[in-house]
């Protein structure tokens, strides 16, 4: 009998065999091995080999978790599990259906074969071999969907195993435990289990892992199977959504090409507007092309699919008076798709009826016309400039309907004056677009923006856009100033008269007030000399005056007079604080318009008297405000106001609230950005060590995160135009940025993240004076992060600052040359920035006690770019620093490796700089001086006259005799020759002297097709023999 068995045991074990050996082959034949597998457990379950089939199933799996991730063969295997137990499942199903009489024992079977086949497996989800790991989860994940109901038990054994796996240290054996925790997952227990707590690491259920993982897991790809794979619910659609700034272009990506896409109209619905409204900013802003393009096409295709093209029904949709970022969306869905433009009417009694998504949608046709030149459009669909003023003054008499006590109408709503507001703009917007070559729509257009701007209650997005119609429909900038002013001039002066007027009406019912007062029996008669008394008293006052300003006349009492009729002069009546605000805020509207000097508009010199001057010292904070914005634009408009007014601002920043400190910090900005340190520095201004104090205590000051911000962005940008160079200022800046004080101010983190970079690496100078100030700022801070990890504090944050070793690795990255822009490897090959910086630390290496920070900076020691051509000098002192932290300092095994490595860089671009150095040197010797080839020349010159003249004179004593020697002539001729010879080759030696450029060196390095000598014996031979 037990032959029997071990006889079928053997054939269950070669009929498995046979066919895992089979299917590794090929996928073509995996349907027919698994109908054999079926048959096998079949058989075996009836011959009562159930438990010999699985064991031999297992032990054959088993052969698989070792091999590698890309080998197909286990990719075959696994499919075939897979396979074959959707198989089983499938069955069970069709015997569900039919209510099988064997229903029961086949779900209990392979109820047994699962379970025993999970939980052998998960024996190898904790294995070292990092391909059994992923084996094993890749089964799972195969066989996740076919499990049906497993007990609960085996359920907390599987998620207790994930939660361990999704902290695995290798990614894609995460990716594949992240792909089995999405099983596990559901509607409606996600809600539940986020509000619930877990002090279990293994009991945290499976949603709450995958936002976890969403958010934390380092690998773009983890973080991606758990965003696509994530259920959506309010709960977690934030954790999916927030991956729309991820760092990796893909993620960003699929959040519009496959997660918002899939919402369908659920976009509208589940997400807030302000959310999808920042969405859609952000992806159509987003640096990477594939991003900017999977947004375009969800709006232009996807979206506008849902609503059957009607561009009507998306706008309503979106909240259009708020949001930021549909106006670019249109503009982009209009380029995109430009199929759309001939199918949109605009019909004739549409414009008197326009709603804010149809007004939008107009603003947004003319835009694209006109960008895209698309002028036969613009003749069909849009009106002449004459009608478009009539249909602005339609809307603005429904926005602002004339008060008169015949016609009684009903007020609006405020939701009703929104719309209006938003209507206008947006005609406004197109007005100031249109060709108003037509002087009849000018005149009209210009009669109707003069009217709209005269109302007081129009909002500041009306009195912007207005002004910019205005100065389009003015002749010139003087034209457009003058207009302005009358209109600030007119409300100024309507307010006054409806004080006088006020005030009439206020004495006339105080005087009725007191004639009802009077005594009811009196009598006219005795009104009338009571009217005659106060009369008589009044011309007794007349007289009385009269005769004292005689006397002080006549005693020379001329103040005291001139006191006495200031006092009967009424004082000066002024405009209301309400009207003063009104006028500013045209006046600041209208002087970001003018760009002439302020010495061409007079006009603007009576305003800052009569209306900016006043403001600026006004009590009220909003008047003042806007006084000091006003005063700042004027102060663009001309140097020495800048000058005279610069005192006023930096007392702004330094005592005003913060309202006041960010636009007088702006104003200084811009002041500088345009004047430079013009405005400073000499007789009657200010100094500019003050103004640096100012900025310093701003930057340092917490409490003003939006004032740290303004500060930040404006010294970065002074320090990129060279304007400022202090050093103590910038490295308050870059402390700034490091500083664990500001980390919970991201627009401040946000600006000197990206202004540092572009600084450092926008010039050498630049980059010389991070270096500067690198190594004391990279002191400074490891202290800082010392007492900070030391602290006892409870509130203290200890992870809000980065560690050292991640500042001095971004502070070399700065400093070297060689990330420098539009520079040749030659030129950043020269540049000592960085060996400056190392010299720096290297000198105060010493004084530093803590051995973690020491240790960070040998660790990080041959990160600095060290080359040949840079001084010398300098690479001698870098040279002699690290011998003595070699022989000095006691150095554990990774520094003292870090540093002899190097050292032997250092060591040979030494070697190389000093050869080089002598044969400079040596160069430099053989070459003549300007001032000894001249010598050389005039010499020679002296000595051929020479010769010449003593030739002559020979000639002379011996003429008589040259008939009968005339071997003297040939002497002669010969010297001649002889002189003039040495003269050229002493020429040609100094010409070539002097000419080292033409110099060429030897080269000794033999070609490769060059022919050794005993290639030339081996040719020799060859060709003998041949």
């Amino acid at each position: 009998m037990d032959s029997e068995s071990d006889d079928i045991n053997q054939k269950i074990f070669r009929s498995i065999a046979d066919v895992f050996q089979q299917a590794q082959l090929s996928y073509a034949g995996h349907r027919k091995h698994i109908a054999i597998l079926k048959k096998i457990q079949d058989k075996a379950v009836e011959n009562g080999f159930e438990e010999s089939f699985n064991y031999w199933f297992n032990k054959f799996v088993l052969k698989v978790l070792p091999l590698k991730k890309n080998e197909i063969i286990g990719d075959r295997i696994v499919k075939l599990i897979a396979a074959f137990i959707a198989s089983l499942d499938k069955e069970l199903t069709l015997l569900r259906e039919k209510k099988h009489e064997t229903l029961t024992a086949r779900e209990q079977v392979f109820n047994r074969f699962v379970d025993g086949f999970i939980r052998y497996i998960l024996r190898g989800v904790e294995s070292k071999d990092k391909n059994v790991r992923y084996r094993v989860l890749q089964l799972l994940v195969m066989i996740m969907d076919n499990l049906g109901e497993i007990d609960e038990e085996l359920y907390n054994l599987l998620i207790w195993s994930l939660n361990k796996r999704i902290y695995d240290k290798e990614a894609h054996i995460r990716t594949q435990a992240v792909f089995c925790l999405t099983k596990f997952q559901d509607e409606t227990s996600v809600l539940e289990d986020s509000q619930k707590t877990h002090e279990d690491e293994g009991d945290i259920p499976a949603a709450i892992s995958l936002m976890h993982i969403i958010q934390n897991d380092p690998s773009p790809d983890v973080r991606r199977a758990a965003m696509l794979n994530l259920v959506k619910t309010p709960t977690s659609l934030s954790y999916i959504l927030e991956r729309s700034r991820d760092n990796n272009a893909v993620n960003r990506r699929l959040i519009y090409s496959r997660v918002l896409k899939s919402m369908g109209l659920g976009c509208f619905e589940k997400i807030d507007f302000k959310i999808l409204d920042q969405l859609i900013n952000w992806g159509l802003e987003d640096r990477d092309d594939s991003v900017r393009k999977a947004c375009e096409k969800l709006i232009s295709y996807h979206w506008i699919n849902l609503f059957n093209g009607d561009l009507i029904e998306l706008l309503e949709h979106f909240n259009i008076i708020k949001s930021n970022s549909i106006y670019e969306a249109m503009m982009r869905l209009l380029t995109v798709r430009s199929d759309i433009i001939s199918k949109l009417k605009f019909p004739q009694g549409i414009w008197k009826d326009f709603t804010v998504e149809i007004a939008f949608l107009f603003r947004c046709l003319y835009t694209h016309c006109i960008d895209n030149q698309l002028l036969d459009v613009i003749d069909e669909h849009f009106p002449e400039a004459a009608t478009l003023s009539e249909y602005i003054q339609f809307y603005m008499t429904k926005r602002f309907p004339p008060t008169n006590e015949d016609t009684q109408t009903t007020p609006l709503s405020r939701a009703d004056r929104k719309h209006l507001d938003f209507i206008i703009e947006q005609m406004l917007i197109t007005a100031d677009k249109y060709d108003f070559s037509d002087e009849i729509g000018r005149r009209s257009m210009l009669a109707i923006i003069r009217s709209l701007l005269s109302y007081k209650t129009l909002p500041e997005s009306l009195i912007r856009i207005g002004h910019k119609v205005l100065k389009k429909l003015s002749i010139n900038e003087r034209d457009f100033v003058t207009m302005a002013i009358e209109i600030i001039n007119d409300i100024r002066d309507e307010d006054l008269e409806l004080q006088e007027q006020e005030e009439r009406e206020n004495n006339r019912k105080q005087k009725e007030k007191t004639k009802s007062n009077n005594k009811k029996g009196r009598h006219n008669d005795a009104e009338g000399e009571e009217d005659e008394e106060m009369s008589s008293d009044e011309d007794d006052e007349d007289l009385n005056s009269f005769h004292s300003a005689v006397d002080n006349l006549v005693n020379g009492n001329e103040k005291e007079m001139d006191r006495t009729i200031m006092n009967s002069i009424a004082k000066e009546r002024e405009p209301r604080p309400e009207t003063i605000v009104i006028c500013l805020t045209r006046s600041s509207c209208m002087l970001e318009l003018v760009n002439d000097p302020l010495e061409q508009n007079i006009l603007i010199m009576s305003l800052i008297d009569t209306l900016i001057t006043p403001a600026v010292r006004s009590t009220e904070s909003k008047i003042r405000e806007l006084g000091v914005r006003n005063l700042g634009l004027c102060c663009l408009l001309d140097i020495q106001l800048a000058i005279e007014n610069m005192y006023i601002l930096g007392m702004c920043v330094s005592k005003g609230d913060e309202p006041l400190k960010k636009i007088a910090l702006q104003t200084i900005v811009d002041i500088f950005s345009l004047y430079g340190n013009e405005v400073v520095n000499g007789e009657g201004k200010v100094d500019s060590i003050s103004l640096h104090k100012m900025f310093y205590k701003v930057l340092k000051n917490n409490n003003l995160p939006e004032c740290q911000v303004i500060a930040a962005e404006g010294l970065c940008k002074l320090f990129l135009a060279d304007i400022f160079t202090d050093d103590d200022l910038f490295e308050t800046l870059v402390l700034s940025y490091f500083s664990p004080a500001n980390t919970g101010n991201e627009p401040l983190i946000q600006v000197f993240a990206f202004s540092l970079p572009v600084y450092c690496l926008s010039h050498p100078t630049h980059q010389i004076k991070m270096s500067t100030v690198a190594s004391d700022v990279l002191l400074r801070l490891c202290i800082l992060w010392s007492d900070l990890q030391n602290s006892t504090d409870q509130e203290t944050k200890k992870a809000s600052m980065l560690k050292p070793n991640v500042i001095i690795q971004q502070l070399i990255h700065w400093t070297d040359p060689r990330k420098l822009v539009n520079r040749r490897e030659e030129e950043t090959a020269k540049m000592s920035s960085q060996i400056n910086f190392l010299l720096e630390l290297l000198n105060v290496f010493p004084q530093i006690e803590k051995k973690e920070i020491r240790r960070m900076i040998l660790t990080n020691i041959n990160n600095f770019y060290i080359t040949a051509e840079q001084p010398l000098e300098k690479l001698k002192s870098v040279q002699d620093l690290v011998n003595d932290l070699l022989e000095n300092e006691t150095l554990d095994h990774a520094c003292k490796n870090a540093v002899t490595k190097f050292k032997v860089n250092l060591d040979s671009q030494s070697a190389v700089a000093e050869a080089k150095a002598r044969d400079d040197s040596e160069h430099d010797n053989l070459e003549y001086t300007d001032q000894q080839l001249s010598q050389i020349i005039d010499e020679s010159i002296i000595e051929e006259e020479n010769d010449q003249e003593g030739q002559e004179a020979h000639v002379s004593t011996d003429k008589l005799f040259e008939d009968t020697d005339p071997s003297n002539s040939n002497t002669e001729d010969n010297t001649k020759k002889r002189n003039r010879t040495e003269m050229e080759n002493q020429s040609m030696e100094v010409e070539q002297n002097s000419q080292p450029s033409v110099t060429k060196n030897v080269s000794f390095i033999l070609p490769e097709n060059t022919p050794t000598p005993s290639d030339h014996q081996n040719d020799s031979d060859f060709d003998m023999a041949d």
